[in-house]
């Protein structure tokens, strides 16, 4: 069977993993308000060893978790009380799995499903201004916009552009 993004199956079974993980610790942010530990950093090192191995290289997985989602993230968490330490690391788990420049993408896409869903919870009068909204839900969705959005999706989705 041919795959349209020109990844191996084993990439995508990862991928679809990766998804329930993404699911999984969405919903446990949105009941909690955290991240555990427990289920990040096991993933965070089969993401390492994957990193090594997987089609867009482990240069540009590095890049995206280290560099870009779990620095910036955590120098957010250590600047501001809006984020937590369990998004930094989240984020470079995505990072990690989707690399860059997909994890700009995502992170982006984070902040914008973040922004607008606080804004229609408090104009919907479930929540107060200064009330918490967790945001591992809205990373895991843009995760999902970045993977969604990287060049094979595009490719998949609309063949003459990429």
């Amino acid at each position: 069977m041919h795959d349209p993004w020109g990844w191996p199956a084993w990439y995508l079974a990862v991928l679809g993993l990766f998804g329930c993980l993404l699911v999984a610790l969405a919903i446990h942010d949105a009941r909690h308000q955290r991240i555990p530990n427990a289920a990040v950093y096991p993933a965070i090192a089969i993401g390492l060893g994957l990193a090594l191995i997987q089609p867009i290289g482990p240069w540009w997985s590095f890049v995206g978790a280290g560099l870009v989602a779990g620095l910036s993230l955590g120098l957010l968490a250590l600047l501001t009380v809006g984020i937590g330490l369990g998004d930094a690391k989240l984020a470079a788990l995505i990072g990690l799995v989707i690399g860059w420049p997909a994890v700009l993408l995502a992170l982006f896409a984070a902040f914008a499903i973040g922004a607008i869903s606080g804004l229609l919870l408090i104009a919907t009068g479930r929540i107060g201004r200064r009330q918490p909204v967790p945001f591992g839900p809205a990373l895991a969705a843009g995760a999902v916009v970045g993977l969604l959005g990287s060049p094979g999706a595009v490719h998949l989705l609309w063949p003459g552009i990429a």
